[in-house]
This record gives structure tokens, sequence and C-alpha cells, in this order.
């Protein structure tokens, strides 16, 4: 009798497990375009935001809008969401290759890092005198990005970010040369332009269609919602 009941509980215990929803805003993965995708790859709506790391805007929306997208939309698998890089200048590049070249979950933590600690990061960059500028610009395309982000420091804090979080010397020197990671930018760039007609970051696309004025979550959400139905 006592073995019937254990029976039963182990089979209750492992019923509600199996029944446990799934939250999809944990899923986590990398996208042959070069970008991280958050949630259910098979969700019945798709939204890619080209985004820029130097871009206020971008960083308003990461901070308010996709939190709670996350909560509300992603997280129950209707919605699929996709982080694409749009370089506008050499801060937004050198920082794009950093989180290029890494795995999707460890470049999402360097994304939300680079939103959350925008202006010190940023700042070093302005610092930048006319004659580094100029050496910068005279080396050979693919070591410019690298060479700037070292100028400005932005190595250095990669490098110290939270223990655990911060990414060794060498990858970073590796990322910062990533010739396959700088043609894909070239691409989302030429793409967000040309294809998707991107005036401004950040530039979200819904199902293929680019999401006319809309840089915010409070513009952005409606949309949303209308294509759910």
């Amino acid at each position: 009798m006592r073995a019937i009941a254990t029976a039963i509980l182990l089979m209750t215990a492992a019923s509600a497990q199996a029944a446990k929803p799934v939250n999809w805003a944990e899923t986590v993965a990398s996208t042959p375009q070069g970008g991280i995708l958050i949630g259910n790859p098979e969700a019945k709506v798709k939204l890619i935001e080209f985004g820029s790391f130097t871009c206020s805007h971008c960083r308003d929306f990461h901070k308010v809008g996709l939190p709670a997208l996350k909560a509300k939309y992603i997280s129950t698998g209707n919605v699929a969401y996709e982080f694409r890089s749009f370089t506008r200048n050499g801060p937004d590049g050198a920082a794009s290759l950093i989180v290029g070249c890494q795995a999707a979950k460890p470049a999402l933590g360097t994304v939300d890092a680079l939103f959350t600690d925008q202006d010190s990061w940023m700042k070093p960059f302005s610092a930048i005198g006319e004659a580094d500028a100029k050496a910068i610009a005279a080396l050979p395309v693919v070591s410019q990005f690298g060479a700037l982000a070292v100028q400005a420091g932005l190595d250095s804090w990669a490098a110290a970010r939270k223990p655990g979080r911060g990414l060794a010397p060498a990858k970073i020197k590796a990322c910062l040369a990533d010739k396959a990671v700088m043609d894909q930018l070239v691409i989302n760039r030429n793409t967000a332009v040309q294809v998707f007609g991107l005036q401004g970051t950040p530039t979200f696309v819904l199902d293929g269609k680019t999401v006319a004025g809309a840089y915010d979550w409070a513009a952005l959400e409606p949309k949303l919602v209308e294509a759910l139905r």
C-alpha cells in the first residue's frame, strides 16, 4: 500500500513538472545574420531591432521596453525578438565586434552592459585627439576598430566587468580583429538601409515589415498587439 502511495506521489510530481510552462524569455540563440534571438524561434510574431550602442533611444528601449517585451510577449512564446547591431560610427563598430564574436548568452550580457554603461564607456572616445584619430584612420580598415577600442579603453572596460562576466584580454583582441564579424556588420548595415529603409535607430521590423515611426516602446507595443490578433 505504501509503495502504491509513493508511486502516485511520484506520478503527481512528474505531471506537475511536465505541466510547468516554458519561459521563452530564457531561450537565447545566435542567428545566421549575427544577431541575438530571444524567445521561441517558431513564434507567431517575429520582431527585429536594428540598434546602435551609441544611440540614446536604443538605450532607453533596452531599459524600459525590452523588459516589458520579455515579460508580456516573449516569455509566452508568442513573440521572438532579434537584436542586430547597426553601426553608425567607430565606437559602434568597436562595441559590435566585442559582442559579435561571443556565444549568444554572453553576447546578450555584453549588449545589456553596453547600454547600461553607455555614458561611461563612450566618454573616452570623445577625448581622442586629432593626431591619434589621424593615426588610426591611416591604419588598414580591418585594424581601425581595434585601435580605436584600445585608444578609448573599451578593451579594458570589457575585461573589467563584474567577476565572471569580463572577457579575457586575448579574447577581446581576437574579437576586435574578427574579419567575419566585420563583414557581417557591413551586410547588416546595408540590409537595414537598403531593404528596410532605416532612417534612424532603433528601427523595428515586424514580420518582415518596417514599423514606421516606432522608436520607443509606447509606439511599438500597439503594433505588436495588432500583429498578435
